[in-house]
């Protein structure tokens, strides 16, 4: 049995979280039993290298790349092969593609050496299908910082080691995500993060409906 592999992606206040929760929804409405993943997370290890990331600690970018691998590497080991062997859907809040993204064309470091380690890691196991969640960065970090004011956060708290970065990081990330989408056609769907929630819903059903394995029975 092979399960379907579903991946979000999209730069900072895209609604990846949001569209993972809904669509994790969805499908256990109709009778699915989806896994929903977190990237780094879901892991007692991804979940501690999570807390260390947050935290916004000095890293080289090099060590930041190696220890998003670290947890990739975990949670494709102990969670997602084994759901996708199950013949599960599994849904990842973020996956390989924001380690070329951020890493590679934010930080500049060689791309084909990212690919080699997300081979690594992941034993060349990649998402069916992965929706990318295309913003303007000016209008997703203006999300951000609205949630962080309801949340009661205050203004210098940057919330991820990614957030209080320069414009010109999040732009060059956007860029990335968006060669990424246009060379990868086949298994990407770009879909317009600035649409209302339920509007970007349906247009992630309508990716996701026709990959759906059948249901057992």
């Amino acid at each position: 049995m092979s399960g379907l592999f579903i991946a979000f992606e999209g730069g900072e206040g895209a609604g990846k979280s949001t569209q993972a929760g809904l669509l994790e929804s969805a499908l256990r409405e109709r009778g699915y039993s989806p896994q929903l993943l977190r990237e780094p997370g879901s892991t007692c290890l991804g979940e501690y290298l999570r807390e260390y990331l947050i935290a916004g600690a000095p890293l080289t970018p090099v060590a930041e790349l190696l220890l998003f691998e670290a947890a990739r590497a975990q949670l494709m080991t102990e969670k997602i092969a084994v759901a996708l062997d199950a013949g599960a859907v599994v849904i990842a809040d973020r996956f390989a593609g924001s380690t070329v993204a951020y890493q590679g064309y934010g930080h500049g470091l060689d791309r084909q050496q990212i690919e080699w380690l997300n081979d690594f890691a992941t034993g060349r196991r990649y998402p069916n299908l992965t929706i990318l969640l295309d913003i303007d960065p000016y209008i997703g970090l203006g999300r951000v910082q609205g949630r962080q004011l309801r949340l009661g956060l205050l203004a210098d708290d940057k919330g991820n080691r990614f957030e209080g970065r320069e414009m010109v990081f999040h732009q060059a990330v956007r860029c990335g995500f968006q060669q990424i989408a246009d060379a990868g056609s086949e298994t990407w769907r770009t879909i317009e993060g600035n649409h209302s929630i339920e509007e970007v819903a349906a247009q992630v059903w309508d990716a996701v409906a026709p990959r759906l394995p059948s249901l057992p029975g």
